[in-house]
């Protein structure tokens, strides 16, 4: 049976920090994925740029002393803004360290950064939350599966318990394997509104990637060295391709 989501107003941080994208709802936003301290430099000295924000990924950066928090902060001050992930290796990313660890560098780097990236399975996941909207931070709750797309009605549990937990974007990542989860995912995809946006990304088929993407998903996301999940597409590419996203969506 579908559960029905609850509708909940768009909190007031997240309205504030996507002041500066007035193509948010329009197009896609390009996140470019950071997998190494020297990425993010590199990142911040290209022009043009070929995202609108990027994603660290402390799990597969490392913390190199600190060096991480300070490569952070010159991308917000250059005008970059940073998506903060550190995926647990349960969940398919490197992290190995404990919950404690974990929340703790997230709310270093919430002192920073414009959004937070978390897991809605996390047991961290309403610890995180509300450590971000205490300071004015948008949340965006994740869900991966890389073995294939779970049924309609699990992903319908997904969404709930993130929208219930506060969550402002709520990304499902999946393995696309058979022919009907990509259309199941664009009706999914279908879901989404301005108080709840969604970001919709079908893992392992790049073509899947794009299709999402132009069909309404709010973010996608392309790699700015390695690829960082199982069909990812370089970032250029990516934003050469989406650029007019906003024509289709109208």
């Amino acid at each position: 049976m579908k559960v029905v989501r609850q509708t909940k107003s768009v909190s007031k941080p997240w309205k504030n920090r996507l002041s500066g994208f007035p193509t948010f709802g329009k197009r896609p936003l390009v996140v470019g994925v950071i997998t190494t301290v020297d990425e993010a430099e590199r990142a911040q000295k290209l022009s043009p740029k070929p995202f609108d924000l990027v994603e660290w990924r402390l799990d597969l950066t490392g913390e190199h002393g600190g060096r991480w928090l300070e490569r952070c902060c010159a991308l917000e001050q250059s005008g970059i803004r940073v998506l903060l992930t550190i995926r647990a290796a349960e969940e398919g990313g490197q992290w190995h360290g404990t919950d404690a660890e974990r929340v703790a560098l997230l709310q270093r780097g919430l002192e920073v950064v414009s959004l937070v990236d978390i897991e809605i399975n996390s047991r961290i996941f309403p610890r995180v939350v509300a450590a971000a909207h205490a300071v004015g931070r948008p949340v965006v709750a994740s869900f991966h599966d890389f073995s294939g797309t779970p049924p309609r009605a699990a992903l319908e549990d997904v969404l709930a318990r993130g929208w219930q937990a506060g969550a402002d974007v709520v990304k499902l990542a999946l393995r696309l394997n058979a022919a009907a989860d990509l259309p199941l995912l664009l009706d999914v995809l279908k879901g989404g509104t301005p108080e709840q946006p969604l970001c919709v990304i079908g893992m392992g088929a790049p073509a899947a990637r794009l299709a999402l993407a132009r069909a309404g998903a709010c973010f996608a996301y392309g790699f700015l060295g390695a690829s960082a999940a199982p069909g990812q597409v370089p970032c250029a590419e990516l934003w050469a391709q989406l650029q007019n996203a906003a024509d289709e969506r109208k």
